[in-house]
């Protein structure tokens, strides 16, 4: 569309521009709203200030006359020739701050509204946030206040903006584009935002009538009902993956089928030979066997009208077969069949001791619910939680997400009464609309890792699964719009859940590392604790006259394991501080041995260990594995879940 065109358009949609005429090449109008920029609207010129096709600061029709020739001149010597098509436009000048606007089609979100600090500095500043096409007044806010520009709604330098223009502004943009189904792009750069409003001053559209496949969301029954469970591929050869299942299987409260073309005994219980010798209904099936028989066991599955299917079998699209994909695909729809996988690591439930993995048979139950893409990225973080005593109320590895995404299972994790909190690893999403509303309706809070963050990253998530990554900039930007826990680590996604962080102290012996350490939690938004007069008070009759007086409590180099021991019991018994980091550095009368028993004993997720040295801190570290307490021996790595 040319400028003009859009200008016409925008009127209709609430959406202002300042005052402009069009006009053809031939001819100069009278323009009563001096001074003017003058542009040129032409489809064979779109970026119109490198052809020398912009003008402003007009002030007169004689001045207008001038500039008009100088823009055909411009245009004429870089080889463009103009016709009867083509038009010019002039636009009051308008003054103010200016803020930018556009939309992109996202290929996994569809179209997004940018929304930042606009003019020359978009580019050289990036300060722009993501707004989805439905999203409501609050995400709206919290996007905008994501960036720096927002500042000017709070007050800046004495002034300051009304928010809701911007609100109103964007909801506009919401239904131009919903009622406009062929826009594939749009940019509004400069938007100026002045006393009088918001004024479009410069505006490009990209149409396309392409029409995006609608995606359809199915009622589904929980896949967390599951009582009769079958192993298709159990072994009793301990290299195979069929083997670690069942063997992790053993303490499941509900009944365990075992299905192995061989026949025989796994640790006694019976060997089925064939699905079909099952005289029970099977409402949960975990396949492991080679991919070529998977789809003839599922189809002797569904006699036993099977619920439930954990596909760990690989060689499946992520090498480049999607035909057999769709094949069992098209039997889950029929039959309504949930199905996890193919090509995934399995799936764990706490409360029934449901250990359908091929991973750590040492997995404790708690609150936490885990959701990962990547088997390999799970079992590591299975085998980190068992090390410091974390706990998981459900893991599910998605895999290749044939059929059961994200989306879904986050749906369905809103009625598992024993999980408290979700954490997510995620390369790529399938059903992005349905992801979006489980987030929008979980009461439970959630923390994300996402993969991607680069080409060479979006790349290997495409390999490994077979899903798009996505921009990694809008995910973001629209994920915490949701009020989504975005996090920058894999670690994170186990150490941060059921762990408040808001007020944080640090205990010490040595004042260097505490005075790192606090700069490494400050730079990650978090708070250090102040202590009030009656908390120095308290630490005072316990500690030597020169502790620090503050945040970081140093206790100075020659404190033992009795001074750790008075200062930990005074902090602890504080309920507005939510973390205490315990630093150690190894000195000569320092027992360091004893002072990591006694922090094991407190057995408490509020005291975090950090533990610096080398080989004088081994017996220490070795006391916290056996405790299950999470430790660090690094500074940087002990703020990875803030």
């Amino acid at each position: 569309m040319l400028e003009f065109e859009i200008y016409d358009l925008l009127k209709s949609y609430n959406l202002s521009t300042p005052k402009y005429i069009s006009f053809n090449l031939d001819e100069v109008p009278s323009i009563d709203f001096y001074p003017v920029a003058l542009k040129l609207s032409s489809s064979k010129v779109v970026h119109k200030s490198e052809y020398g096709a912009v003008q402003t600061d007009i002030q007169n029709k004689d001045d207008l006359i001038r500039n008009v020739e100088l823009i055909k001149s411009n245009v004429s010597s870089k080889g463009v020739k103009l016709d009867t098509c083509d038009k010019f436009l002039a636009t009051e000048m308008v003054k103010g701050i200016e803020l930018f606007a556009g939309i992109i089609d996202d290929e996994v979100f569809g179209k997004v509204i940018l929304f930042g600090r606009g003019g020359v500095m978009l580019e050289l500043d990036r300060d722009v946030c993501y707004i989805r096409l439905e999203a409501d007044e609050q995400e709206i806010i919290n996007s905008i206040n994501s960036t720096k520009i927002s500042k000017i709604f709070r007050g800046f330098r004495g002034k300051k903006y009304d928010i809701n223009l911007i609100i109103d502004f964007i909801k506009n943009i919401q239904n131009f584009i919903q009622q406009n189904e062929d826009i594939k792009e749009c940019d509004f750069n400069p938007v100026i935002l002045n006393d009088n409003g918001l004024f479009i001053v410069d505006a490009r559209i990209k149409k396309d009538d392409t029409q995006k496949p609608i995606i359809e969301n199915q009622n589904r029954h929980s896949f967390f009902t599951n009582s009769n469970v079958a192993i298709i591929g159990a072994s009793t050869n301990p290299s195979k993956v069929g083997f670690a299942l069942a063997k992790n299987m053993s303490g499941f409260s509900g009944n365990v089928f075992l299905v192995n073309s061989s026949g025989g005994k796994f640790e006694g219980q019976i060997l089925y030979k064939d699905i079909d010798e099952i005289s029970d209904d099977i409402d949960t099936a975990f396949i492991t066997i080679p991919q070529k028989y998977v789809l003839e066991s599922i189809e002797k599955l569904i006699s036993k009208n099977i619920k439930n299917i954990v596909i760990i079998s690989a060689g499946f699209k992520e090498v480049g077969d999607f035909e057999s994909e769709e094949k069992i695909l098209n039997l889950a729809k029929k039959h309504n069949i949930n199905i996890i996988g193919p090509n995934c690591l399995g799936y764990y439930e706490g409360s029934k001791n449901l250990n359908g993995t091929f991973a750590t048979k040492d997995v404790k139950n708690g609150g936490l619910a885990l959701l990962a893409g990547s088997g390999a990225v799970l079992s590591s973080l299975m085998d980190k939680a068992s090390l410091c005593d974390i706990g998981f109320s459900h893991i599910v590895s998605l895999g290749n997400m044939i059929d059961l995404s994200y989306g879904e299972l986050i749906t369905m994790l809103e009625n598992e009464n024993e999980c408290r909190a979700i954490s997510l690893y995620i390369e790529g999403i399938k059903n992005p609309t349905l992801f979006i509303e489980a987030i929008k309706k979980s009461s439970k809070p959630i923390y994300l890792y996402k993969t991607g963050q680069s080409e060479a990253g979006k790349k290997a998530a495409f390999s490994h699964t077979g899903n798009l990554a996505g921009n990694y900039e809008l995910f973001c930007g629209i994920m915490k719009s949701l009020g989504v826990n975005m996090v920058d680590n894999i670690e994170a996604l186990i150490y941060k859940p059921l762990r408040k962080t808001d007020n944080i102290a640090i205990l010490t012996n040595a004042g260097g590392p505490a005075t790192v350490l606090a700069d490494l939690i400050v730079k990650k938004g978090k708070t250090l604790y102040e202590l009030s007069s009656e908390d120095i008070k308290a630490l005072d009759e316990v500690l030597p006259f020169n502790w620090s007086k503050n945040n970081p409590v140093d206790i100075i180099g020659d404190a033992t394991s009795a001074r750790y021991e008075s200062a930990l019991n005074v902090m602890m018994q504080n309920d507005k501080i939510d973390l205490i980091y315990v630093i150690l550095t190894p000195q000569y009368m320092t027992d360091i041995k004893e002072i990591a028993i006694l922090i094991s004993q407190f057995k408490s997720s509020k005291i975090v260990p950090i533990f610096l040295g080398g080989g004088l801190i081994q017996d220490a570290l070795k006391v916290f594995r056996v405790n299950k307490t999470l430790y660090f021996t690094s500074l940087d790595e002990s703020v990875c879940f803030l």
